[in-house]
């Protein structure tokens, strides 16, 4: 990740953007020390957490349950918890 002053990223903004479109996230600085990352949109848009994963990850009780066992069934099964039945698809 290169780092940049925010006084010189204004007259870089083309390679910038160029960079973090290629893959390469880009930090900016003020100098006030607030900062922001420039990524590309496909970095982001992957990298965004859904609530989909969010539950599938989670673990919610401090001592293991039936919601913790019925999630680890959920996220071993070879079929996504969202998938159609198999008897519900055609061909």
């Amino acid at each position: 990740m290169r780092e940049w002053q925010a006084t010189k990223a204004r007259g870089a903004f083309a390679e910038i953007i160029g960079a973090a479109a290629e893959g390469t996230p880009q930090l900016l600085r003020r100098r006030d020390g607030k900062e922001v990352v420039v990524v590309s949109r496909d970095y982001f848009e992957s990298s965004r957490p859904n609530l989909r994963d969010y539950l599938l990850k989670a673990a919610y009780a401090d001592d293991h349950d039936a919601f913790d066992d019925a999630l680890e069934a959920v996220r071993s099964s070879p079929e996504g918890p969202f998938s159609p039945p198999a008897s519900r698809i055609t061909e």
